[in-house]
């Protein structure tokens, strides 16, 4: 961390949680903080995620990693709680403020442990995601395959020694995580010899294109929050680490969890891509990919492959445009709701009007 180097410059309070990521994405807040001019120190925080070693599809897992950092800002022991984007509730909070979104890190996940085509039929798959699960079995019945998908829960190096020797053929982690860990290097992607060459901590692995494994909202973005009556130079240093077109891309992606009423742990995955900008006018596409059992009312459909939908357009509010893709999804998954109940009791999931 850093020190001011005159007396005007504000020193900023980071709070975070204390997991070797968590810790990783403060020194790059305090770094892009530093360029500026601005001092920061680490406030550590221990959350009930942190606590509670139950999957996160049993404890609830919207907002278990964000509730104990907010409540350090709103108590006035931290200036800044920077989170990891996707683990950050939708619903808006009166008090406090998403001010900045810094520049973006690569979305996609990655396989460790296994390449693709290296897998043995009846691999075992660890994640704790709905999300991946979903994918990778969807990946598996395209390819005619069979995988079992194993829960898993634990830090990154807990995850990838699971693959190493675990039980686990392979596990899927977020590529942002791996990359500022600095376990996987900027130079792996995936064309040509290097999806070869890939390998995270000494085990092989492949970083999967988007069209074969949608990112959840947010995925690869930090959120910078801040209580709204923050002011002065530490609002100001705060709100220059905002990246217009990671922020553009986020909203998108927040507001099309938020109008499917989904938590960070449903089987959805989204991703927004700005193309081009001209002032406030954002040029986007969007993909996505939603388990048809989103709606409880489809739950005798597991065997269903998952809707997947895309749209692009330009807009001064790319929150409108996630929220359309989220209504074309609703519409599909009410349509089939309708088919596949006619003439039997009335659903029990109803629309919002």
């Amino acid at each position: 961390m850093t020190d001011p180097s005159t007396a005007d410059q504000p020193v900023l309070r980071l709070g975070a949680r204390t997991s070797p990521l968590a810790r990783a994405q403060v020194d790059l807040v305090a770094g892009l903080l530093a360029a500026r001019g601005a001092g920061s120190s680490f406030v550590g925080v221990t959350t009930s995620g942190d606590l509670d070693l139950r999957l996160l599809t049993e404890i609830g897992g919207t907002g278990v990693f964000a509730l104990g950092v907010r409540e350090a800002l709103r108590a006035d022991k931290i200036d800044c709680a920077v989170h990891s984007l996707k683990d950050l509730p939708t619903a808006a909070e009166p008090d406090l403020e998403l001010l900045a979104v810094p520049v973006r890190e690569d979305v996609r996940d990655v396989l460790v442990g296994a390449r693709l085509d290296d897998l043995p039929d009846g691999a075992r798959i660890g994640t704790g995601a709905p999300r991946r699960a979903l994918q990778l079995q969807d990946w598996a019945r395209l390819q005619g395959r069979h995988l079992e998908v194993v829960p898993v829960r634990g830090n990154v190096d807990t995850r990838i020694e699971l693959a190493r020797g675990g039980g686990l053929d392979a596990v899927v982690l977020a590529g942002a995580g791996l990359r500022r860990l600095g376990y996987l290097g900027v130079g792996d992607d995936l064309s040509g010899s290097d999806k070869e060459d890939t390998v995270v901590k000494g085990l092989p692995a492949e970083i999967l294109d988007e069209a074969m494994m949608l990112p959840a909202p947010g995925q690869g973005a930090l959120a910078l929050e801040v209580r709204r009556s923050l002011d002065g130079p530490a609002r100001e240093a705060v709100a220059l680490l905002d990246d217009a077109v990671a922020h553009a891309e986020v909203r998108a992606e927040r507001a099309f969890l938020a109008t499917l009423e989904a938590g960070c742990t449903a089987p959805v995955g989204v991703r927004a891509r700005v193309t081009g900008r001209r002032g406030n006018t954002f040029d986007l596409t969007m993909s996505a990919v939603v388990e048809r059992t989103l709606l409880d009312t489809l739950s005798g459909l597991t065997k269903q492959p998952p809707v997947r939908t895309a749209v692009s357009g330009s807009t001064t509010d790319p929150a409108q445009l996630g929220a359309d893709l989220a209504r074309s999804v609703l519409d599909e998954l009410f349509d089939e709701v309708r088919r596949t109940s006619a003439g039997s009791a009335p659903a029990r999931h109803e629309r919002a009007t």
